[in-house]
């Protein structure tokens, strides 16, 4: 009987044949989002170092990471509607919602928002980088069923 590391090992190496164009898109930009947000906080500590171009860099990496999450949103309704598969969607609903809330937060200057929102939104966004690049995204192929390994046959049915 094969295990359940076994059964795993075999997931993630056919993770590459079941990949839809749409789970590609979205990994691609879920990918994007992650390098994006992870510039803010050091933008931000530019800036709190006395260096104020950091401000404005956090300003502009605010903008892409909010564009980058309402692409994501997109691309999150196009595999939902797709490929029947509805995590992606509402998690990216739920991160591109604290990422506005945020992002206008930061504007008014709501510092005691803007920075726990900020930790949230940089987990949020390393969850869901893991969460789509080890599921896979697309439709559901079934190799069959595991052959034992040990040559014994499996009576449990």
């Amino acid at each position: 009987m094969a295990t359940t590391a076994e059964h795993i090992g075999r997931a993630r190496a056919d993770a590459a044949h079941r990949m839809s164009p749409a789970g590609r898109v979205l990994r691609g930009i879920v990918s994007a989002h992650m390098v994006a947000i992870f510039g803010q906080p050091v933008f931000a500590g530019i800036y709190l170092s006395g260096d104020f171009d950091g401000l404005r860099w956090h300003q502009v990496g605010a903008n892409v990471v909010t564009s980058l999450g309402y692409l994501q949103l997109i691309a999150a309704i196009v595999v939902w509607v797709r490929l029947r598969l509805a995590w992606p969607c509402l998690s990216t609903l739920a991160l591109v919602a604290a990422e506005t809330v945020q992002y206008f937060a930061g504007m008014d200057g709501v510092l005691w928002l803007h920075l726990p929102l900020g930790v949230v939104t940089v987990v949020g966004i390393v969850v869901q980088f893991i969460a789509v690049w080890i599921r896979p995204i697309g439709p559901t192929i079934s190799t069959g069923p595991a052959t034992p390994t040990t040559g014994e046959e499996d009576d449990s049915e």
